[in-house]
């Protein structure tokens, strides 16, 4: 195909993707069910696999899915805030930086066990322990933002969790060109390069590109542009150093989050960021091959999983900080789904040839799944504590019922105003 007809495909197609997300977008808003969901749909109903075949150049799909991707790991950079970990309490770091590695643990003992390999060019156990692992930021923040419980005590919970998952995504990122072949060198030169490419992304940003934006701070478009065009080149240097280009973009997000002048960058880089959203999680959807019946197994098995591995692991981590069971119980609860991040982490592993293109099917179906519980479980999070709250009485197991706050309800205070008369 020439270069003329490709880029025509690409408008085109690109064109088609936006038209279908934005009907399937609205159906799964007045359905009440997550957007992903839609845009995950519509890419089917238009991709070759399982659709009406409206999208048909493989060209068209993955570059669509490139763009999508990196700009997407970009705007993730950008609303990270390690500053809140670093400020986060006992509660938050026992429950974040436990909670990764259990649910690793489980996935892999339960992945081995029905048969998937955890290592070498088949290792489908490895990522989808990883992909279990990992929350969905955006569903778990449009529903407690829709709930107005983002403030509450679970709610400051689940998004430092959130949080640290994206700390623990970094570093998958980072060693996942490596997966295949563990050994100690490329991991050495995977960690030099990680480092390297933070640390000069951090200083570049410091000390050039803040007076950069100092000096179009009133231009709009050149803060856009100049935004993409460090975005772009971070991408590229993480390809020339052996990391993935998604690598260099999170970086790049990350390296203005740091920095005071990052407000501006975002708001004008947010507007676009649903655009960006849309073609990835559709270009996921295109690839989506047409389920069988020997895949209703694994994807109810992973579905499963992340409901309990979250109770396995973030719920004790909670109890014995000393959060009290209604917080412990609704932060694990708020992040039984799968993220967005094991999307891109499974294609990342289906375009490496760690993984087969079924398992990546597979989390797409599991992933569907999970949004479509948790949006329903996060709406009624506090009538599903009442029901284990009377189970749990009923076995004899708890006394009082905790108060809304957690096992120690603040005590009330009296105030006292003075003013003098002139």
């Amino acid at each position: 195909m020439g270069d003329n007809a490709l880029m025509h495909h690409l408008l085109l197609d690109i064109g088609v993707a936006i038209m279908a997300a934005t009907v399937a977008g609205l159906a799964a808003h007045w359905l009440r069910q997550p957007i992903i969901l839609g845009y995950l749909v519509a890419g089917a109903i238009i991709g070759p696999q399982v659709g009406l075949g409206w999208v048909q150049a493989a060209e068209s799909i993955e570059i669509i899915s490139e763009i999508g991707l990196i700009l997407l790991l970009f705007i993730i950079g950008l609303e990270m805030n390690v500053k809140q970990v670093l400020a986060s309490g006992r509660q938050l770091l026992v429950a974040g930086f436990g909670q990764f590695p259990v649910c690793v643990a489980l996935g892999a003992g339960l992945f081995a066990a029905m048969g998937y390999g955890l290592r070498g060019p088949g290792s489908d156990g490895l990522y989808l322990s990883l992909i279990c692992a990992l929350s969905s930021t955006a569903i778990v923040v449009k529903l407690l933002y829709d709930k107005g419980e983002l403030d509450t005590l679970p709610g400051r919970l689940t998004l430092g969790i959130l949080v640290i998952q994206d700390v623990y995504a970094i570093f998958i990122l980072a060693f996942q060109p490596n997966f295949s072949n563990p050994s100690l060198g490329p991991i050495v030169w995977g960690i030099v390069s990680t480092v390297g490419l933070l640390t000069g992304g951090f200083l570049f940003s410091r000390y050039v590109l803040g007076r950069v934006f100092a000096s179009i701070a009133r231009t709009p478009e050149m803060i856009l542009g100049v935004s993409v065009g460090w975005c772009a080149g971070m991408a590229g240097l993480a390809a020339w150093a052996g990391l993935s280009k998604e690598m260099g973009a999170l970086v790049a997000g990350l390296s203005i989050a740091a920095f005071p002048y990052s407000t501006q960058v975002t708001a004008k880089t947010l507007p676009v960021r649903d655009c960006f959203l849309t073609l990835f999680f559709v270009s996921l959807g295109m690839k989506i091959i047409a389920p069988t019946a020997n895949m209703a197994i694994p994807v109810t098995a992973i579905v499963a999983f992340v409901v309990v591995s979250r109770f396995a692991s973030i719920y004790p981590l909670l109890k014995l900080s000393g959060a009290g069971r209604r917080a412990a119980f609704i932060s694990s609860l708020n992040l039984a789904q799968i993220s967005e991040f094991s999307l891109v982490i499974a294609a990342l592993g289906a375009q490496y040839g760690h993984i087969a293109e079924r398992t990546v099917a597979v989390t797409i179906y599991a992933m569907a799944a999970t949004a479509v519980l948790s949006s329903y479980a996060i709406r009624y999070s506090h009538e599903l504590y009442q029901a284990y709250e009377r189970l749990l009485t009923r076995w004899g197991r708890v006394g009082a019922v905790e108060p809304a706050g957690g096992p120690r309800a603040p005590r009330p205070f009296s105030v006292a105003i003075l003013w003098s008369l002139p």
